[in-house]
């Protein structure tokens, strides 16, 4: 190490170690950041964001003083009214609504957060990760929000805002399932459509407080159409595409139509529009001689192992995220069509699909043109490494599934989900992939097993709202994955007898996993005894597909949380160069992500399987290891009495039927009727009204 690598590093770890006061400003403020490279230049950055940090605690201490100051005396107000976001307001030249959000988060900070605002004191955590954990704490009573926040804290740091939120949705509904239920169902009663101007010209139209079921399905329905329609050579702007597939589901024009049918007319409007405008300007070859901004190219109809022209042996390699749909061959499914052949269809030996299968996975919609003539046709995907759309995926415990617990799922690119809501989707995808992922005790991967079984099908109609796992005649057949975490010790304990509709799957997974210890291959990687011609080959196997993305759970990037089953798995040591296409090679990497590693210098190592170092273009090095996929949350907290859920605020129903509007009288009624008797005490009268409720913090 040259004598300018031991200065910098020395001074990396002199600032890193700083308290973020006026003596760390003053030395960052005598460096000049233009003569520093690597770690020395992330340190400075690192302490002017600590001392930013520190800063605008001592900002938002400020503001709350200067909102309950009076005049000519240090003696301040009990608390801020309404009147205090004026001072700030006119002080600074701020709205009076920014001044308000600033001396909530002040107040927040300071009297119902203090943990919060110490961490924002210290540095470690930055106004809008504050933010985001003050704001979605607000609906909880004061003992639930310090708990909250004392389980997020040694987390946070580490997670971007996106990511937190989520870490901390699933703590809220760990915290209080019950509360977190019925806040669901009121909220889910104030839905409403709202369409608003945009200073464009535009509108946006906007459905709110829709039932989390009825939105996520929604939206899958429209990826899988918008997908549909670039395989028919529509090369739209992804975002334009799935716009206009939302509105023409919406307005009227597509009345009577399937999804194939509205797949086609969007092809062949496109098409023909193409082909005016090549008409009309024969030097211009049309929207096909320009780039793409959408996640995927339209099909290769090249062979899997042909040359690419992109770097790393083709940019996004390894067959893309071919991970919605069943990697066994079968046709998955999201439960829509009862007739529809599960993902992990039981009587299929195979659970492993050769790499050159043109037909593997699942995306198109039947019998769209092209497709071969078929008495009973199935959707398909050729892996060619588009992203796959429509594709819902659900995660949760087993023990949530089988009602054991309450604990909350996640749904990637949705976010939490109480358990309630996580067993109507897993039963609505009754026909779709099934992986079952063992943990060890600390939750980290074990092994990973496609389910060939499923729990038996609730009968009836699902929900208020619509009979849900039917599918209309011609709807898309998008695909679903369905993520049962367990460990593998609690897996062993689990009584089949005692569970009723789940014995079947829950004796095959035992068997199964019986099988494994006895052979020595449960927690063994599905390619650890993989010889020449596998390490050879271009692109993993379905189960070591499956293996990467439930070990990775999302872009291998930290600061990214894109879902694994939307990445792309990526050669650590590129397959060029002779890195063994293995799980210990093998990466799931977002496509900016991906780019960024093949095109801005970066370089990635592995000193072992599940760990990375990447190294950026700026010389900077970051380390992590495997990610938790059972993380610890907190145990239902005990209330005492039913919590109050938090005030809706005003009346925004524009002038509609309001169902609670006789609760909300209900007290003004009373103090006006001085003669009426006293109400007879009933054990319903131990829980006040509503209205009568103390706030919940």
């Amino acid at each position: 190490m040259s004598i300018v690598d031991n200065l910098e590093a020395g001074l990396a770890a002199a600032l890193n170690g700083r308290d973020p006061d006026a003596d760390l400003v003053g030395v960052l403020d005598a460096l000049d950041p233009t003569d520093l490279t690597g770690e020395a230049l992330a340190a400075y950055v690192r302490g002017r964001w600590r001392a930013h940090n520190r800063a605008e605690a001592q900002l938002l201490a400020g503001l709350r003083e200067l909102g309950i100051a009076q005049k000519e005396t240090t003696g301040r107000l009990a608390s801020s009214d309404e009147f205090s976001g004026d001072e700030v307001a006119a002080l600074l030249g701020w709205s009076r609504t920014m001044a308000s959000r600033r001396l909530d988060l002040a107040d927040d900070l300071f009297e119902r957060l203090p943990a919060l605002g110490d961490a924002l004191w210290r540095g470690e955590l930055d106004e809008p990760k504050v933010r985001a954990i003050s704001e979605l704490t607000t609906d909880l009573s004061q003992d639930h929000a310090g708990h909250a926040v004392g389980e997020v804290l040694p987390d946070a740091a580490g997670l971007p805002v996106a990511m937190l939120r989520e870490r901390l949705e699933e703590i809220v509904l760990a915290i209080d399932p019950e509360w977190a239920e019925r806040r669901r169902r009121r909220a889910e009663a104030r839905g409403r459509v709202l369409l608003t101007a945009n200073p464009a010209g535009t509108a946006t139209l906007s459905f709110v407080d829709t039932p989390a079921e009825d939105g996520i399905d929604s939206n899958a329905r429209i990826d899988a159409l918008a997908a549909a329609a670039r395989q028919l050579g529509v090369l739209t702007p992804i975002n334009q595409l799935r716009l206009q597939v939302g509105m023409r589901l919406l307005n009227g024009s597509t009345a009577g139509m399937t999804d194939r049918d509205i797949a086609v007319q969007l092809a062949a409007e496109y098409h023909a529009a193409s082909t005016i405008a090549a008409d009309d300007d024969p030097d211009d070859r049309g929207p096909d001689d320009g780039p793409d901004d959408g996640p995927d190219d339209g099909p290769d109809d090249g062979p899997d192992d042909g040359p690419d022209d992109g770097p790393d042996d083709g940019g996004p390699d390894d067959g893309g995220p071919d991970d919605g749909g069943p990697d066994d061959g079968s046709s998955p499914d999201d439960g829509s069509s009862p007739d529809a052949r599960p993902c992990g269809d039981p009587e299929d030996p195979s659970d492993d699909v050769p790499d050159e299968n043109p037909q593997q996975g699942a995306l198109d919609l039947p019998d769209l043109p092209g497709d071969p003539d078929e008495d009973e046709p199935v959707a398909r995907e050729r892996r060619t490494g588009r992203i796959r759309q429509g594709a819902v995926e659900v995660r949760l415990r087993l023990t949530t599934a089988l009602g054991l617990d309450e604990h909350p799922a996640t749904v990637p690119g949705y976010g939490a989900a109480t358990a309630s809501l996580a067993r109507d989707l897993l039963a609505a995808r009754h026909d779709g992939e099934w992986r079952v992922v063992l943990t060890t005790p600390d939750g980290h991967l074990h092994h990973v097993l496609l389910a060939r079984r499923r729990p038996t099908r609730p009968p009836g109609p699902r929900g208020p709202h619509r009979a849900r796992g039917q599918r209309a005649p011609g709807a898309v057949r998008c695909g679903a994955i369905v993520e049962l975490q367990v460990p593998t010790t609690l897996l062993h304990a689990l009584d089949p007898a005692d569970h009723l509709g789940w014995g079947d799957l829950l004796a095959e997974l035992r068997h199964r996993v019986d099988g494994l210890e006895a052979t020595g291959q449960l927690g063994r990687p599905p390619d650890a005894d993989a010889g020449p011609d596998r390490r050879r080959r271009r692109r993993a196997g379905a189960e070591a597909e499956r293996w990467v993305r439930a070990r990775d759970r999302a872009c291998v990037a930290p600061w990214c949380g894109r879902s694994a089953h939307r990445a792309e798995i990526d050669h650590t040591r590129d397959h060029a160069a002779g890195g063994p296409t293995l799980t210990w090679n093998l990466g799931a990497w977002c496509t900016h992500d991906h780019r960024v590693k093949h095109l801005a210098g970066w370089t990635v190592r592995r000193p072992r399987p599940g760990h990375f170092v990447i190294t950026t273009r700026a010389g900077v090095t970051h380390t992590f290891g495997p990610r938790t996929i059972l993380r610890p949350l907190p145990d239902p907290r005990p209330a005492g009495r039913p919590r109050p859920l938090p005030d809706d605020g005003p009346n925004i129903t524009d002038g509609d039927y309001d169902p609670d509007w006789l609760a909300k009288i209900a007290s003004r009624l009373a103090t006006r009727s001085h003669t009426a008797p006293a109400p007879t005490p009933t054990a319903a009268d131990d829980v006040p009204p509503l209205i009568d409720d103390p706030p919940p913090f």
